[in-house]
């Protein structure tokens, strides 16, 4: 299913919540929506899902507008944070419950019909086999650990083969050591099943580990949307940059003409229109016995690299990440360079 969302706004009474909200999704692709709490990202999902209904702007499945069509009549999936499971109901009942109530895709061509008992058995159990519950079929609710409680929730918004399949933070419950071990499982599985998929996380390490496209909120707007990757090493604004990890902003003095050399505590580079702030991330920098001088203020061993903070000329403070031993000791003087030939600036004005 191919989604477009057009300027769509929504706010709870006079706080708003997103303002002019645009955002393509790309049919069967898995796009995470990013952004720190309180941004926008259930609200988007929930209007979506049809739970809520915009102020302004339109929302379409396939071409189709369904921006006033109620959430039963809407070919989606939700799982939520809190995994919102039937107590009452044993494993097997909760992951039947959509597909016994009938959903049908609106579309003004054709509609989908209840499945038959058989068809609902064998989805039941097809879906329980790939989030790995079906050994918990006839056990309740209550008898589940929470990653078993999750994986239900996952089955039965699956189950009934949904063209859209929305997940709100579904790994927020978890400690960080089980939530790396999930994200490289539900990533894979979330593939396999070859629908669309948007994927709500505050965590920007996950975002970039399960998604093949990224949006980024920001101030109840879309800041940025593309590959992760290109995101990341190419932000729009600061706000961008600081969310998808450590990023080092070096205000620029406005100086010289666009396109000109400007100095930077790090080099003379050309200046691209409008910029005003040098991005370099901490793994860009490098030793480099031709390049400028630093003080090393602090070096603490994080396992897999030495992060060191670096004061630069104008006092301006650097972080970096040197292989693990090789940091020179607090106090000394180095020289510093850039692996890139071509530094990434950020623009005064977003993108």
């Amino acid at each position: 299913m191919k989604v477009l969302v057009e300027d769509v706004a929504f706010a709870y009474g006079r706080q708003p919540v997103l303002a002019a909200v645009s955002l393509d999704v790309p049919e069967g692709g898995l796009t995470a929506v990013v952004g720190a709490a309180g941004c926008g990202k259930s609200t988007l999902l929930r209007l979506l899902a049809g739970l809520l209904r915009p102020g302004t702007g339109r929302i379409l499945f396939d071409g189709e507008d369904v921006t006033r069509v109620p959430a039963e009549r809407r070919d989606v999936g939700v799982v939520f944070q809190t995994c919102a499971l039937f107590p009452h109901l044993t494993v097997r009942e909760n992951i039947a419950f959509g597909l016994r109530a009938g959903r049908r895709r609106y579309s003004l061509r054709s509609s989908r019909r209840r499945p038959s008992r058989h068809t609902i058995e064998a989805r039941v159990w097809d879906a329980a086999a790939f989030f790995g519950v079906e050994r918990l079929l006839d056990s309740r609710i209550c008898q589940l650990s929470t990653e078993e409680k999750q994986r239900v929730a996952w089955a039965r918004a699956a189950a009934p083969r949904p063209g859209l399949l929305l997940l709100d933070e579904p790994l927020a419950v978890f400690d960080s050591r089980l939530r790396r071990t999930l994200q490289c499982e539900l990533a894979a599985l979330l593939r396999q099943l070859n629908t669309t998929v948007v994927y709500a996380t505050r965590d920007q390490e996950e975002a970039m580990l399960v998604a093949d496209h990224l949006a980024v909120l920001e101030e109840c707007r879309v800041a940025q949307t593309g590959p992760p990757l290109e995101i990341y090493r190419h932000p729009c604004t600061p706000y961008v940059a600081s969310l998808l990890g450590e990023a080092n902003l070096i205000e620029i003095a406005a100086e010289g003409v666009d396109g000109s050399p400007v100095r930077t505590p790090l080099g003379r580079f050309p200046l691209p229109p409008q910029a005003r702030w040098l991005m370099v991330r901490p793994e860009e920098v490098t030793e480099d016995p031709s390049g400028a001088a630093a003080t090393v203020l602090d070096c603490r061993a994080m396992g897999s690299y030495d992060r060191v903070v670096l004061l630069l000329e104008g006092d301006v403070e650097l972080v970096a990440h040197f292989p693990t031993g090789t940091s020179p000791v607090p106090g000394s003087r180095v020289r510093i360079g850039l692996r890139c030939r071509r530094p990434h600036f950020l623009l005064d004005a977003g993108c």
